[in-house]
């Protein structure tokens, strides 16, 4: 989630922000709604990377993480949802040419390849089929063959 919200930051607020600040605002406003959960969840596996598997505290960091990781996929759940059902549509509303569509797909591919491109296969193994596709299809849109190679090899590895 910490890196799709980076993705999202780098590349969509800013447009966004160009054509009107108060989508911005309402995008930012959500992601932050998500931090605490996922900084907990940071910290919760500090601590369980330090304690002793035999300890009482051991389990309990175990169960506060498990906790957690079900309360924070809800919330991913709830996000992606509200961004098919929001944010795809302010996208197509911005009305960007074929060519801004494009480089703005240029530019995720650039963050992705920084930020979760050692998570791309585990990613699509958890989306649905047809998601999946969409995704794979967004992939194959990449100028940049040797890029595009790059990426779909992460996935088949």
């Amino acid at each position: 989630m910490m890196e799709h919200a980076q993705m999202e930051e780098t590349i969509l607020f800013p447009l966004f922000d160009k054509a009107d600040r108060g989508l911005a605002k309402v995008a930012k406003e959500e992601h932050a709604r998500d931090l605490p959960l996922m900084n907990g969840i940071k910290e919760v596996i500090k601590s369980v990377g330090v304690l002793d598997s035999g300890s009482p505290d051991y389990h309990e960091a175990l169960c506060s993480l498990s906790t957690r990781l079900k309360s924070l996929q809800g919330q991913c759940k709830q996000h992606f949802a509200e961004e098919e059902m929001e944010l795809l549509p302010l996208m197509k509303a911005l009305e960007l040419s074929k060519e801004q569509e494009v480089s703005a797909l240029e530019q995720c591919f650039e963050v992705m390849q920084g930020t979760h491109n050692r998570l791309l296969k585990f990613f699509l193994e958890g989306l649905p089929p047809h998601d999946a596709m969409k995704y794979l299809d967004l992939i194959s849109k990449c100028r940049d063959k040797e890029k595009m190679e790059s990426i779909l090899q992460k996935i088949v590895k």
